[in-house]
């Protein structure tokens, strides 16, 4: 009864001190925009967040990577040049066209250079040309970072692309309210993207330094053929091929007011906001829309998947079980299920697995990987400790994901948890960035950001008889995929591999002419036939190869 008290009296405390729904307030704006208002009286400075619903899981192959381009192209830094188009820079737009021409010439170009370095080419020509329009378009740029307009009023901004959605934060003063209003209504309007050419290349650049991750591969193997199970870095050549132009009508589809939530968290009220807000943002025309995209559906159990994979670096096993999108009813279950197994240092797996059997020397659980608007993994990461084996964590794991399935939950565990997520709660309602992000976020994968106040309300009504069913429900053989990877041993040719690579090849040359589609074709069937267990890919193989003209003698 002595530990049992204090845990009672900070749940109850907690709950007091819960904010009520009725700190945030909201308006609809009159082309479709949704404005979010807390104020925090006393506050000299606001925060405020873009938050666009979509994300890269609504990009079609074609334009694979549009989100994060757009993260860091238009909203990583702001200069003058980005906001009035035709202000000092009449001739930008048409240098920025000259530019994407001589690109995609260079990209063209190179393609059949990859297979015969010694042809013919115009290559040094091209270079020549792209060096002078690059040196005018650099001439034309703002010469400092002095010279974004945010940082002159000491503001900060970040940006980042999810699979739900495209957040863009910034902090500022009060004073520079309206200024934010209007230049992010030009911004929006000029979708200028002017240094396109370069976050493209450093894209790039990265996904191809950062080698195979092991969250791709599992997501890749435990969604496969749909958006979230996608990796950006088996779509490289459909990122060099998207073009400047191609970006600026994808941005204006996806970054339309009818897409957009805006969060204010400040001292600023809504009726000194609104007006502003409305003048600027709330002016910005609305496209006409095509058809909506639909996502094709996964059923949760696809059966118990594993993938085997020899990379650097150390052992790791990833184990993840499809799990409900946000809105289902027995997520918020599954959200303390995860808690309970991995939520802290005095959560079970740490516990057990790390400090009592001394199996793993890391932890992580993760919910709604890689996004919860649509059905996706609940994902426990651990890496071994010396001496033990993967096959040995792996059912260690599973043992007591079968304890919390089986075995009543303790009260005092149980109380534990639930103030440690108030906890959370709380903290997340104190710091504005947070606040909003988590708004943000409600909204982008349920469509409505009240969830965020529901889910901490409903946890208090939540039974462990619930999340016991829950987890006997999801957390099962037919929804898990496990990853296995191990240091790398060699890099011998695997012959089966080598085959499928042949066929794929002599099959997408009947079928494209344009040798971007054809290395796309084949490095995609590459990855997902890998998927497969030898014997699946081997039938595969035979089915590929009976698609091929028989060769004329």
């Amino acid at each position: 009864m002595r530990l049992l008290l204090p845990i009672l009296i900070t749940a109850l405390s907690l709950h007091a001190e819960v904010p009520r729904p009725t700190e945030v307030q909201e308006r609809r704006l009159a082309n479709g925009a949704r404005l979010l208002v807390v104020e925090r009286p006393g506050l000299s400075a606001f925060h405020a967040t873009l938050v666009f619903r979509g994300g890269w899981a609504e990009e079609s192959t074609a334009t694979a990577g549009a989100t994060e381009l757009l993260a860091r192209a238009l909203f990583g830094a702001t200069w003058p040049e980005d906001l009035e188009l035709a202000k000092g820079q009449p001739g930008l737009e048409a240098l920025l066209k000259q530019e994407e021409g001589l690109l995609e010439a260079l990209r063209l170009e190179r393609l059949p250079l990859r297979r015969d370095p010694t042809g013919a080419s115009q290559l040094p020509a091209l270079e020549a040309n792209l060096e002078a329009a690059q040196s005018r378009l650099k001439a034309s740029f703002s010469p400092s970072p002095l010279s974004d307009p945010y940082a002159a009023r000491g503001g900060r901004q970040t940006a980042e692309a999810t699979a739900d959605a495209l957040m863009a934060q910034m902090e500022l003063p009060q004073e520079a309210f309206e200024f934010w209003c209007r230049t992010e209504a030009k911004r929006l309007q000029t979708l200028q993207l002017s240094r396109f050419s370069q976050v493209r290349a450093a894209l790039a650049a990265d996904l191809r330094t950062q080698g195979p991750q092991g969250l791709a591969m599992l997501r890749g193997a435990a969604l496969p053929g749909h958006p979230y199970g996608r990796d950006l870095a088996d779509h490289l050549l459909a990122l060099e091929a998207l073009r400047w132009s191609d970006l600026r009508a994808y941005a204006r589809q996806a970054l339309s007011p009818d897409h957009l939530t805006i969060i204010l968290i400040g001292g600023l009220s809504l009726e000194r906001a609104l007006p502003l807000v409305e003048r600027h943002l709330g002016s910005l025309p609305v496209p006409a829309h095509g058809e909506e995209a639909v996502l094709p559906e996964i059923p949760a159990d696809l059966g118990d998947r594993h993938v085997q994979a020899a990379l650097g670096g150390t052992p790791r096993l990833l184990v993840g079980w499809r799990i409900p999108s946000r809105h289902h009813p027995d997520h918020l279950a599954l959200q303390m299920a995860a808690h309970l197994l991995g939520g802290g240092q005095a959560s079970r797996l740490p516990v057990r697995l790390e400090r009592q059997k001394a199996l793993v020397r890391q932890v992580d659980l993760r919910m709604d990987l890689p996004g919860g608007r649509f059905p996706g993994l609940l994902v426990a990461d651990l890496r071994p400790a010396d001496g033990h084996s993967l096959a040995e964590i792996e059912g260690a794991l599973h043992g007591e994901i079968l304890r919390l399935q089986q075995d009543p939950i303790p009260q005092e565990e149980w109380l534990r948890a639930l103030a440690q997520l108030e906890t959370d709660h709380l903290k997340i309602m104190d710091e504005p960035a947070a606040m909003a992000k988590a708004l943000g976020g409600a909204w982008a994968e349920s469509g409505d950001w009240r969830l965020m106040e529901r889910d901490i309300q409903r946890l208090r009504a939540l039974a462990p008889e619930a999340v016991q069913a829950a987890a006997r429900l999801w957390l099962t053989p037919s929804h898990r995929t496990t990853v296995l990877l191990e240091p790398t041993l060699g890099t011998r040719l695997d012959p089966l591999d080598a085959e499928i690579t042949r066929v794929l090849t002599a099959l997408a040359a009947l079928r494209f002419e344009d040798p971007a589609q054809r290395e796309h074709l084949v490095s995609e069937g590459l990855r997902q036939l890998r998927m497969l267990s030898p014997e699946e890919r081997l039938r595969t193989l035979k089915l590929l190869q009976a698609q091929l003209a028989p060769a004329k003698p």
